[in-house]
């Protein structure tokens, strides 16, 4: 068809030509040089113009199509070429993937003397380099990295994670930065930062972060969490205050966060022992108590009895335990303080009626075990002593009931309003088995009152 048409077209010119030197039978001179000239029909002129015009049309059509298929030739083999890397890329992760790591170590490197721009492959191969703990090797590779793509966020949060391996904070602080910079409301980011300054212990640095987080979060879900995190940083400066020996400051700021949030128990903690640095135990009692019953947290039955006990006032937390076991009568936990409480005023006989009930349930437990051991032992009774001693060490290695974080699950002996290991705020509690059926009240009158 196309042939067809161009023969039309030439046919039909020839037809016009014919018809106009029919036309124009004179002929004119026609000078092409100064002092050369040729006589010539003036169709023939035209018809000259005509072919000339044709003839470039013909040399630009056949430029650009030879152009073309020269730039498809060369994109075919671009394209073929990076078709083969990656493949190439594809064997890397999946040595990845079967753990053989020199393998796709190998595999990535020679994919980057091949494309020094693959990108993907400088990020893998610093990722491999950063699980085995290789951070400088990784750092080096994503630094190379960064002259392809300056600003790619997967490239620099890699870097920033290598550089806080190595415990090089300014330069991850510094990175951070830079992806701020172009976006103030990365949340990620002012997370990593914020956990850095954390690490530095920088409080206020972290608090001024945490502000900027709180004010981009507008999820509703995400943006309590955020405020939780507000509300740990406001807690730690509160508790600065009390070491300081500002007092009166760190209470403003604790009942501050309890308005903000009564659920935030640390601060009930340590409103109760700023309360009795300056002469309030009646008052730090009572907001230990309204703490206890409404989190049922042991640290407050813990500040509760050491309290009271040195107050000589034991008459107060014997009442309130045996108040609380009537309430709870299934409560492993605070049976078990009761315990430990009666071996501390030296009622063993009471004690351990107590912790055999406990163990009589069925669900042993070491703490259970050493606590009867220290029973016996104060009776005089060493026998039985070593006997539960031994069973603690074949239920498990915690010599006292340790506090666990809730969130991540680190035990540690004392009490704290902050996890060290998973940087969350107020998850540290006493948890024991679960008592699996019916423990028998405890009268109010069972033990004398005056002890």
């Amino acid at each position: 068809m196309f042939s067809r048409v161009h023969f039309f077209i030439f046919i039909l010119v020839i037809i016009v030509f014919g018809y106009l030197f029919y036309l124009n039978p004179e002929v004119i001179e026609f000078t092409f040089l100064h002092d050369r000239s040729i006589s010539i029909s003036p169709a023939l002129i035209a018809f000259g113009a005509f072919f000339i015009g044709a003839f470039f049309v013909f040399l630009v059509t056949l430029f650009v199509d030879t152009k073309r298929a020269f730039d498809l030739w060369r994109s075919s083999k671009r394209q073929k070429r990076e078709e083969l890397i990656q493949e190439r890329y594809g064997d890397g992760l999946e040595q990845m993937m079967k753990g053989n790591v020199h393998k796709a170590k190998d595999i990535l490197a020679k994919i980057i003397e091949k494309n020094f721009q693959h990108l993907p492959s400088y990020l893998s191969l610093a990722n491999l380099h950063s699980l085995e703990g290789e951070h400088d090797q990784a750092i080096d590779i994503l630094i190379r990295a960064k002259a392809i793509d300056p600003e790619n966020l997967e490239l620099l949060f890699h870097l920033q994670k290598n550089y806080l391996a190595r415990q090089e904070y300014a330069l991850a602080l510094e990175t951070l930065d830079h992806i701020l910079e172009r976006d103030p409301e990365n949340r990620e980011a002012l997370r990593k930062k914020r956990e850095i300054y954390i690490l530095q212990g920088n409080w206020p640095e972290a608090y001024e972060t945490q502000k900027k987080l709180v004010k981009y979060t507008k999820e509703k879900e995400h943006a309590l969490v955020e405020k939780k995190v507000m509300l740990g940083l406001e807690y730690r400066f509160g508790e600065e205050l009390a070491q300081k020996g500002k007092f009166k400051e760190a209470e403003k700021a604790l009942r501050e966060i309890i308005r903000e949030d009564r659920e935030f128990y640390p601060a009930h903690v340590s409103l109760g022992d700023v309360l009795l640095r300056q002469g309030s135990p009646d008052e730090a009692s009572q907001i230990w108590i309204k703490a206890l019953e409404s989190s049922w947290n042991p640290i407050f039955l813990e500040r509760l009895e050491s309290l009271y006990l040195s107050k000589a006032s034991p008459k107060k937390i014997f009442t309130l335990y045996l108040d609380y076991l009537r309430k709870r009568p299934e409560d492993s936990v605070m049976r078990f303080f009761y315990s430990r409480l009666l071996i501390r005023l030296e009622m063993i006989d009471e004690a351990l009626e107590q912790l055999r009930d406990l163990e009589s349930t069925g669900v042993p437990f070491a703490e259970l075990y050493i606590l009867m051991g220290q029973a016996y032992h104060r009776r005089g009774d060493f026998p039985q002593a070593i006997e539960a001693y031994e069973k603690a060490l074949e239920v498990q290695k915690y010599s006292l009931p340790s506090y666990t974080c809730l969130t991540c699950r680190k035990a540690q002996r004392e009490w704290s309003g902050f996890c060290e290991q998973c940087h969350d705020w107020g998850t540290f509690t006493v948890k024991l088995p679960e008592i699996s059926k019916s423990m028998p009240a405890i009268p109010f009158y069972t033990y004398p009152v005056n002890v």
